[in-house]
């Protein structure tokens, strides 16, 4: 039991600290002084050191020479490395989406995504980046192959999403909900080929955007 309260208060910290990453409580490059966050937080020392080095496990926090743990600050070769590899990554994950199409309940699941886009894309904000993040968690599952889904999973998305989903939200939303039905319609059809491209496409242009607002607008945002 004790563990187990131990356990909850460091999953307590860990999200506190992801929605202050998230709202700039917590800026890109700020330090995470253990003693603030637990004044802050009103918890001990311990939980939070846990979380600052599961939060760096993930990604989302940088422990530096001399400085400790920062929020980790995303530059836009970051973005562009990352999305070099999510375009093969998520392009072969549709592909295998296609192909499994009529296994279990995929295509209902694929219709349901679909039924929510257009409310997600209308109210845009927060609705849209999670509808997003459903729609690639279901061709992953769609997908079945777990190796794919783990090397995704490695590729610290979280942190940049956080940090520019303001700026984006409002361009991306009406672009990619074009995508995600190209996609949708070729993998509801069974066809690989189709999905593969419009899924290599999709994640090309998203990468190509953001690059371009973290160039233009990192100084404001790290402000």
């Amino acid at each position: 039991m004790a563990h187990e309260t131990e356990e909850s208060v460091v999953d307590f910290t860990i999200n506190a600290l992801r929605e202050g990453i998230r709202d700039h409580s917590f800026a890109p490059g700020q330090r995470l002084i253990v003693a603030d966050i637990t004044k802050r937080l009103g918890v001990s020392a311990g939980p939070v050191r846990e979380a600052i080095r599961r939060l760096n496990g993930e990604g989302l926090v940088d422990v530096q020479p001399n400085r400790g743990a920062v929020v980790r600050r995303f530059e836009a070769a970051d973005i562009a490395e990352i999305f070099s590899v999510r375009e093969a990554v998520e392009a072969r994950a549709a592909e295998l989406a296609a192909l499994n199409i009529d296994l279990g309940d995929n295509r209902r699941r694929l219709d349901e995504i679909a039924a929510e886009a257009a409310e997600a894309t209308a109210e845009g904000g927060t609705r849209y980046i999670d509808h997003n993040a459903r729609f690639h968690r279901l061709i992953y599952d769609m997908a079945g192959n777990a190796k794919l889904r783990e090397v995704a999973e490695g590729l610290t998305l979280p942190i940049y999403r956080m940090q520019f989903h303001q700026l984006m939200v409002r361009r991306s939303a009406a672009d990619s909900a074009g995508d995600h039905e190209r996609i949708m319609t070729a993998i509801r059809a069974g066809d690989a080929d189709a999905a593969f491209r419009a899924m290599r496409d999709h994640v090309r242009r998203s990468g190509a955007a953001m690059q371009e607002a973290v160039t233009k607008n990192l100084s404001r945002l790290q402000g």
